[in-house]
């Protein structure tokens, strides 16, 4: 998905609230912060995490640094970004047992993913702009689904705080079909055909979240 490292050079500057945390049945969300720059440069180097995608993975640790601290003035001057993924359990300090019979087998310990909404300039003004990205070891697990959904539904998060009339957005590769199905199941629709898509890569297209704004440019 973009924004990804070169979508940030996109986002508007306004102010906002504190960042915060959120859990959910299996997961703990908390904004990224410095001191997981080299777990992000992991994720961000595998290429595993990248199939499929249109981006070129991360490999330069300063580029990732840069990276990171862009991410970190998104919560700084708006209230609202990217979040880091772990496991509930793990993240808070619970080791986990062996599961009951016939439960799902528990989530890797360490970083899962990355995911989050950050403030995108688009021709009609301003959008947020969703992100996923997940550890291949965290894949088919619903983790990116569970992740967004309680980013989509937060007050805060999703938009409501920060502007009702926002539209909430994703850029993925056309030939990207897990990304694009995961959008389906969050609720995200492809735009019009005619509507300009944000960084203007060929093989991108633009999809708007069913439930954000109404206007020309939702279905």
């Amino acid at each position: 998905m973009i924004p990804s490292p070169d979508g940030d050079r996109r986002a508007a500057v306004v102010p906002g609230p504190a960042p915060c945390e959120l859990r959910t049945v299996r997961l703990r969300l908390a904004p990224v912060a410095e001191h997981e720059l080299e777990e992000l440069r992991a994720l961000h180097a595998d290429p595993r995490a990248f199939v499929e995608d249109l981006t070129e993975p991360v490999t330069d640790r300063a580029r990732m640094r840069w990276v990171l601290r862009r991410w970190r003035e998104s919560w700084d001057q708006h209230g609202l970004g990217y979040l880091t993924v772990r496991a509930r359990e793990a993240a808070d300090g619970h080791r986990a047992g062996p599961p009951p019979h016939g439960a799902p087998a528990p989530l890797p310990a360490g970083l899962l993913g990355v995911v989050g909404l950050t403030p995108l300039a688009i021709a009609d003004g301003t959008a947020l702009s969703a992100y996923w990205r997940l550890a291949p070891a965290a894949t088919g697990q619903g983790v990116a689904s569970e992740a967004m959904r309680a980013v989509l539904a937060h007050p805060q998060l999703g938009g409501r705080a920060a502007g009702s009339d926002r539209e909430i957005i994703a850029v993925t590769a056309a030939g990207n079909r897990p990304s694009r199905a995961l959008a389906a199941r969050l609720g995200f629709v492809p735009a019009p055909a005619d509507r300009p898509v944000p960084g203007g890569r060929d093989g991108d297209i633009l999809l708007v979240h069913h439930g954000s704004r109404s206007g020309p440019h939702a279905h």
